[in-house]
């Protein structure tokens, strides 16, 4: 074990950043958390976070000693986690590019494939593709559903620092990859169906695909999805516990059409209630992250000259209740 760690820091708390908070807790890792907002520092310095695991253990998370307010903080980090949505990366980049050390980078763990826009960044990225599933329950308990990895990537197609082998295991596996681009996109895929589709249902994923006619459709966005993938010879890498886009999408290499209806019956039931963060974003009235999931398919696609007219229906009914919330208010 080293007798010294990269330091540490997390801007943004959500689902994700939370569940490595806890890895970092439970392993005894030094790390610090950048707070926006004067309301979140007094609340997190007051009230413990509550985190159970797969494994059904519930702990608390004294993070009196790791809070600081971003403005305030003084201190230069090896490594950033930046927690936040697509839409308010760059913002919170451009907050935290004077606390990253002249070699640090930050750690970017939202869906869809973010490195791609941030051009004049891409020296100091690393991409974070996350296999787990995480969400807060009424009474503010985050609950992780599934034990999952964190798969770690340079943009420049080469493997991060094996020090993260120590860092987060065993609460998170580690994959250190120089495969980024193909893990991105197979997450890409997997989060058009659990998050988009489902959102424009509004419904659980047991809800989702425990309806004939939503596995269809299901699978019609990943055919679409694989096309795209295969005419930009895109080598897929897929996210352990996950199933290849391949063999899920229709056309070559897919499996039989009732195999792949049989896996998403399968994750229907493993996963009946979870109402992913896209549903939740709209039970809630929030602003979703459709335009950098389906919609990011529906962009490149048109580029492409393919398509994709289910990615792009799931894409305009998200947008249209989103609206139909903001007139509600």
């Amino acid at each position: 074990m080293p007798t010294s760690y990269p330091s540490i820091a997390i801007s943004g708390i959500g689902s994700v950043t939370v569940t490595i908070i806890h890895a970092l807790y439970q392993n005894a890792i030094p790390f610090q958390i950048l707070c926006r907002n004067e309301n979140r520092y007094r609340s997190l310095n007051a009230n413990p976070i509550r985190f159970q695991g797969p494994n059904g253990k519930a702990v608390n998370i004294d993070l009196k000693n790791h809070l600081t307010m971003v403005q305030e903080n003084k201190t230069t980090f090896d490594y950033i986690f930046i927690g936040c949505k697509n839409q308010n990366l760059t913002e919170y980049l451009d907050e935290t590019k004077s606390l990253l050390k002249p070699n640090g980078k930050w750690i970017l763990i939202q869906n869809g494939i973010p490195e791609q826009n941030l051009g004049s960044y891409k020296n100091k990225i690393i991409g974070g593709v996350v296999g787990w599933n995480t969400q807060m329950f009424p009474d503010g308990t985050y609950y992780q559903a599934n034990v999952g990895s964190l798969i770690l990537g340079e943009v420049a197609k080469t493997k991060p620092d094996p020090i993260w082998n120590q860092i987060l295991p065993p609460q998170i596996p580690v994959i250190l990859t120089d495969q980024l681009e193909g893990y991105r996109w197979h997450k890409l895929a997997i989060n058009s169906i659990i998050n988009g589709l489902a959102a424009s249902k509004q419904l659980s994923l047991g809800e989702l695909f425990l309806n004939k006619d939503y596995r269809y459709e299901a699978l019609e966005t990943l055919t679409e999805i694989k096309l795209v993938m295969n005419q930009l010879n895109i080598i897929e890498q897929v996210v352990p516990g996950s199933f290849p886009i391949q063999k899920l999408g229709g056309g070559v290499g897919a499996l039989p059409t009732w195999i792949r209806h049989l896996i998403l019956i399968f994750l229907g039931l493993k996963y009946f209630r979870i109402r992913t963060s896209m549903v939740q974003d709209l039970d809630h009235g929030r602003k979703t992250e459709i335009d950098y999931i389906n919609g990011e398919v529906v962009k490149i696609a048109n580029d492409l000259g393919i398509p994709v007219p289910k990615n792009h229906w799931i894409v305009f009914k998200i947008t249209n209740l989103e609206e139909n919330q903001e007139i509600k208010k």
